[in-house]
């Protein structure tokens, strides 16, 4: 068989969204999405000495429900969402709701404690993720969307689960049967300014209100790993 790529994203709908263009797009190797049923780099219980552990778990998960080994997966692609994790805490506003509200100026909640101490958490998650480029000695690189998948590809923030899964499925009718169009959406629509350069789309993220705006470095994938 192809060697395997396993991509590991969020939640379901960021798999519903993502999977098959990814699968159609890339027809000569093996693609497969995991989902972490939440953001792990916000989980307090993870830090720099287990979330390796914890991404290589999922992919120990499909390596045994498929029967393969460790040197069958070629790459682990991490797609994250940014949830304006590195603005200044200036812009961490008192609310009414106990959830996270996400704007492109802002996010609120009524313990803003909670918000500064998620996003110093998940910063340095990140930020540690991108000094590996190797899990258990399989090739490892993250990408982003910001603020969120739903922002970065629908342009819409603070979704319910319900306009997540709407959203999602229309999302993918947009380009099923043309799904090389997905990368040229990219381009267009939602990568605003972010370089083209990896080190750089990454530092491009993490200033000023970037992180809550509206971009991506996704496009790089397939820059770096050219369509057959």
């Amino acid at each position: 068989m192809n060697k395997v790529v396993v991509f590991i994203v969020e939640g379901g709908t960021d798999k519903r969204v993502l999977e098959n263009i990814f699968k159609k797009i890339y027809r000569h190797k093996e693609i497969h999405f995991e989902f972490t049923h939440g953001d792990i780099t916000s989980d307090e219980n993870i830090n720099k000495s287990n979330i390796q552990i914890e991404i290589y778990n999922h992919v120990e998960s499909y390596l045994k429900d498929k029967k393969l080994k460790r040197t069958d997966i070629w790459q682990i692609v991490q797609i994250f969402d940014t949830d304006g994790t590195y603005i200044d805490d200036s812009y961490i506003m008192q609310g009414t709701s106990d959830e996270f509200i996400y704007s492109t100026e802002s996010i609120s909640c009524k313990n803003v404690q909670r918000v500064i101490n998620r996003n110093k958490h998940k910063r340095e998650m990140i930020d540690y993720l991108l000094t590996c480029d190797k899990i258990r000695g399989i090739q490892y690189r993250c990408y982003y969307l910001s603020s969120n998948l739903d922002h970065a590809l629908y342009n819409k923030l603070n979704l319910d689960d319900e306009k997540k899964i709407k959203y999602a499925d229309k999302f993918y009718e947009q380009f099923m049967g043309k799904e090389k169009a997905f990368i040229n959406y990219l381009n267009m629509e939602v990568v605003n300014d972010v370089p083209e350069s990896f080190p750089l789309s990454w530092r491009y993220i993490k200033e000023g209100l970037h992180s809550l705006e509206r971009h991506t470095n996704l496009n790089i994938y397939f820059k770096e790993n050219p369509i057959l």
